[in-house]
């Protein structure tokens, strides 16, 4: 017996301890520790050490468990819980007094240590794996098909085997157990099978049938697939007095005019109580947030021709001149209430050549939005009272309208179209709590729990088990469908990036306006005016107190101070406005606390134009009434009792916290709706009700025809004064949901129509071309040495091409053009591209022709007519950023005009540099961001210089 082997049998005899052996985990965080005798009752994590290691040091025992023993005469265990695993060094793990740091008093000083590895699982050369079993006994395969796919192969898959594995049964009768088992399996293979094949089929946008498969597949393209839209058409109503109709208490209904004749205004009670079933009408609600006010002087304007001089508005105004009269015996106050944003209706309702009623042209109506209403009088016709009003481009008139024309016998015809107001606009879809209808609740499942039994200290299980969710927060989206259908596809009603470019527009305007309205206080002191309390308040309100502490005393001289100094007396306003324009040419809609801000810091009138909600902001007429199914979501709203819910088209921008959801329409119009997962989108309250209100009718259904519409029907209200209600054109815009060949068919090739990133300069030029103005772009990339900075030069339109008596007017463009095109490109600038705007690099030119006039022309004309050449030649809308100047077509141009014999170039290059071969190679080229230049002036000589040697003629 060797002397180590009888230390141990000494040891384990004297009942003192040791440590035998350690064993470390596969995770290496845990060692368990075979002792020579039992654990000591003192003994706990304190009491050990890990020495040694290279890379890894300093490891601590975190923890300490007693593992008992798996047999009573076998010694103890214990488990180490260590703070991280070593390195491939050897370690020691030591057994010390935790108070003195010396040896443990239990432990035998010889084997209180022990040396080990952490890596002593992991694979080494030293140690041979042990052999690998053989290969098993080779058994034949069975013989399976397997193109068995539907419930009768596998059907009779399973009873072919079962005839080779169990011969002696042969019972085929249904009511038996082993054909019903039989038959359950093939069911549950089949509907399995199917599954699979619907996985496979959905994956691929050209194979999936499903119509929310095909619309995500898009979406990943950047496709938006639309489900449908509502149509819209104006409602014109004829009213008595001054009616007034409350928000949302009225609606619009196509019935029958011969249905409850003779009532032009109903209530939703009448039409319950008369039993008019609901599929007899359509049901239209006006597209207008607050309350609408309708005034008897608008049912029927006059259009004023001007004493005769104006007999018809010609196709593609703007603008039109209205009769207007007095309200009061003093001539105070204007009897027609029109402002900007109201709808007009100009429309023919006499035959130009009979001057009656039924010749009149239907087609002749159109529907415009008043961008600006200015009142005036016509002194010719005793001061006759007149309002002038104007309307956005895009809804120029599309035809000729008549106002006065010869009848038969060369009787005049007046007013043969008229204007109309009371008009509203309109949009179909009648909400699910019409007529008594309720709304629709949507109950959230409660979270699906499991029993399980939690572990204690590792090992076995306590006696109350306990209930948990059997899937985490984040997981599945909750989807639920709606039961009513269809659902009404509502396209946006006010471009928001409009509004937020018409609020821009505005907040740069009103340094000027502010700056106006001084000068004009300043003519009036210097007349003589002394300023009133609220002048004073309104300087006050815009300057502060101290500039203005003095203008009772001195008015003249604070107000030419104010004049004078207004950018330094204003510059942290003015400031503060090129900021928030800035953020609206970003296109993001200023909200009312800028609104506010504007009003406190300027004044009332100036916030009230920024504010979104004004019906200028809502667009032209025509675009209002050709709504876009692509940016249309469905009209459902959700309400948990605290918060509400919207529609989103997807929900990648929305943050764990946002109550959106999607509405998807499927394959049999049912629209489901699916929330978030706790990433993109908040997930509802299990168990908790969402309250659904939404509105159903969409497509084609609601593009009725004129004259249709012919009631309007209040909820809580009786609406009395009303005479006729109308829809003058057609309703227009509704749209069934788009099919799914269409998107097949579209879908790949979208990203390469529209343009959503600026990559290569001519992204940056396609994309500031894009900016109102800018007649063309061009654009560079170029390395600062660190990064790439687009260059982008514009060339704005110019006001007119033969404008001037210059050769070319140079058009530059404005610096709030410049920021515009700016702010424009910064939503599609590629990171890590910085982006720089500015005008084209203009390069002047330096010119002489030498032309031989014809004996029979006076040589003057003829040179005065090139020089004009040359200015339409040289003109900045013809020429662009990289166009080279050719001698030929120089040549040819002043060849062109009549009287010249002939024409050839003498000096042709760039002015203030050394003459190259421009001449002998009849070619000037020009960089990228260049664009040449020749004005011609003899005040700016630096901006070109053209001479023309004229020789012959007379």
């Amino acid at each position: 017996m060797t002397a180590g082997i009888a230390r141990r049998l000494k040891l384990r005899t004297s009942g003192r301890n040791g440590v035998d052996a350690v064993d470390v985990s596969a995770d290496q965080r845990s060692l368990t520790v075979l002792l020579f005798g039992e654990t000591p009752e003192d003994l706990c994590a304190e009491n050990f050490r890990v020495l040694g290691g290279r890379r890894v040091t300093d490891i601590q025992v975190t923890a300490m468990s007693s593992l008992g023993t798996e047999e009573p005469d076998l010694e103890d265990r214990i488990r180490l819980t260590v703070d991280r695993p070593g390195d491939f060094s050897t370690y020691t793990l030591v057994v010390v007094d935790a108070a003195t740091g010396g040896p443990h008093p239990c432990f035998d000083p010889r084997y209180a240590r022990i040396d080990f590895s952490f890596k002593q699982n992991c694979p080494t050369g030293l140690d041979c794996k042990p052999e690998p079993p053989g290969p098993p006994a080779e058994r034949p395969t069975p013989t399976i098909d397997y193109l068995a796919k539907d419930y009768a192969s596998f059907r009779q898959l399973m009873l072919d085997r079962l005839s080779l594995t169990i011969p002696q049964w042969t019972e085929r009768h249904v009511p038996d157990v082993g054909v019903t088992l039989v038959e359950l399996l093939a069911y549950v293979g089949d509907q399995l099978s199917y599954r699979q094949d619907a996985v496979a089929t959905e994956a691929y946008l050209g194979t999936a049938r499903e119509r929310i498969s095909v619309r995500r597949h898009v979406r990943l393209m950047d496709y938006p697939m639309h489900d449908g839209c509502a149509s819209r058409t104006p409602v014109h109503v004829a009213v008595t007095g001054k009616v007034e109709l409350r928000r949302e208490d009225y609606r619009f209904i196509a019935l029958d005019p011969d249905v409850l004749y003779g009532r032009h205004a109903l209530r939703e009670r009448d039409l319950v109580a008369n039993k008019i079933p609901q599929d007899s009408y359509e049901v239209y609600r006006p597209l207008v947030d607050g309350d609408l006010v309708l005034r008897e002087a608008h049912n029927r304007i006059p259009l004023w021709t001007w004493g005769g001089e104006v007999r018809v508005i010609a196709r593609g105004s703007t603008s039109a001149t209205l009769k207007d009269d007095w309200a009061d015996e003093k001539c105070e106050r204007r009897l027609l209430s029109l402002e900007p944003g109201d709808l007009l209706l100009l429309e023919e309702v006499l035959g130009p050549n009979t001057g009656k009623e039924a010749d009149a042209d239907p087609a002749k109506r159109q529907v415009v939005r008043l961008t600006s209403v200015e009142p005036s009088v016509d002194p010719l016709y005793c001061d006759q009272p007149l309002l002038e009003v104007t309307w956005a481009a895009e809804d120029a008139l599309t035809f000729p309208l008549c106002l006065s024309s010869r009848g038969p016998d060369c009787c005049p015809v007046e007013d043969v179209s008229l204007a109309r107001g009371n008009v509203v606009l309109a949009e179909h879809g009648r909400p699910i709590t019409w007529c008594d209808g309720e709304a629709e609740e949507i109950c959230v499942p409660e979270r699906p729990t499991e029993t399980v039994c939690p572990p204690r200290d590792g090992f076995g299980c306590d006696d109350q088990p306990v209930e948990v969710p059997a899937y985490p927060p984040i997981g599945t989206p909750f989807r639920v469908a709606l039961k009513r259908s269809p659902v009404t596809q509502r396209a946006a009603f006010g471009d928001h990036e409009k509004i937020a470019e018409q609020q821009a527009d505005i907040l740069l305007r009103i340094p000027e306006q502010v700056r106006e309205r001084v000068r004009a206080l300043w003519a009036a002191v210097r007349d003589g005016h002394r300023p009133t309390k609220e002048e004073i308040a309104e300087l006050t309100l815009v300057f502060g107190p101290k500039p203005v502490r003095r203008i009772r005393k001195d008015p003249l001289s604070t107000m030419v101070r104010l004049l004078s100094d207004f950018d330094e007396l204003l510059h942290a306003k003015l400031r503060r406005v090129r900021m928030l324009a800035r953020r609206a040419r970003c296109g993001v809609v200023l909200d009312d606390g800028a609104v506010a801000e504007i009003e406190q810091s300027w004044n009332d009138d100036l916030g009230h134009q920024l504010h979104p909600d004004r019906a200028l902001f809502l667009g032209p007429a025509g675009t209002a009434l050709r709504p876009d199914a692509r940016t249309a979501l469905p009209d459902v709203v959700l309400t948990d009792g605290c918060d509400t819910w919207t529609p989103r088209r997807d929900l990648l921008g929305s943050g764990p916290y946002d109550k959106h959801f999607v509405g998807e329409l499927d394959d049999d119009g049912t629209l489901w709706l699916r929330f978030g997962d706790g990433v993109h989108g908040a997930q509802p309250e299990p168990g908790s009700t969402l309250v659904a209100h939404y509105w159903v009718g969409n497509g084609i259904a609601g593009n009725i025809g004129r004259e249709s519409i012919t009631r309007v029907v209040c909820r809580d209200t009786d609406a009395g004064g009303i005479r006729k209600v109308r829809n003058p054109v057609p309703a227009r815009g509704g749209t069934d949901p788009e099919p799914l060949w269409q998107v097949r068919d579209r879908a790949p090739v979208e990203p390469r129509l529209r343009l959503l990133r600026a990559i290569v300069p001519e992204d940056y030029a396609a994309l500031a071309g894009q900016v109102p103005g800018v007649q063309r772009a061009a654009a560079s990339l170029r390395w600062t040495g660190s990064w790439y900075e687009a260059q982008v030069g514009l060339d704005p339109f110019s006001e007119d091409l033969l404008a001037g008596s210059s050769v070319g007017a140079t058009a530059e463009p404005s610096e709030a053009l410049i920021d515009a095109v700016r702010d424009h490109l910064r939503r599609y600038r590629r990171i890590g591209h910085d982006l720089l705007v500015g005008p084209a690099k203009l390069v002047p030119l330096d010119i002489e022709l030498e032309i031989c006039v014809h004996a029979n022309h006076i040589a003057s004309h003829v040179q005065e007519a090139v020089v004009l050449a040359m200015r339409a030649f040289f003109h900045p809308d013809r020429l662009t950023f990289g166009t080279p100047i050719r001698a030929s077509a120089l040549i040819a141009a002043a060849a062109a005009v009549p009287g010249v014999r002939g024409a050839w170039l003498t000096r042709f290059q760039r002015q203030f540099e050394p003459p190259g071969r421009e001449l002998e190679n009849g070619l000037l080229p020009l960089g990228d961001l260049e664009v040449a230049q020749l004005d011609n002036d003899l005040s700016r000589p630096e901006n070109g210089v053209l001479k023309v040697n004229v020789g012959g003629g007379r």
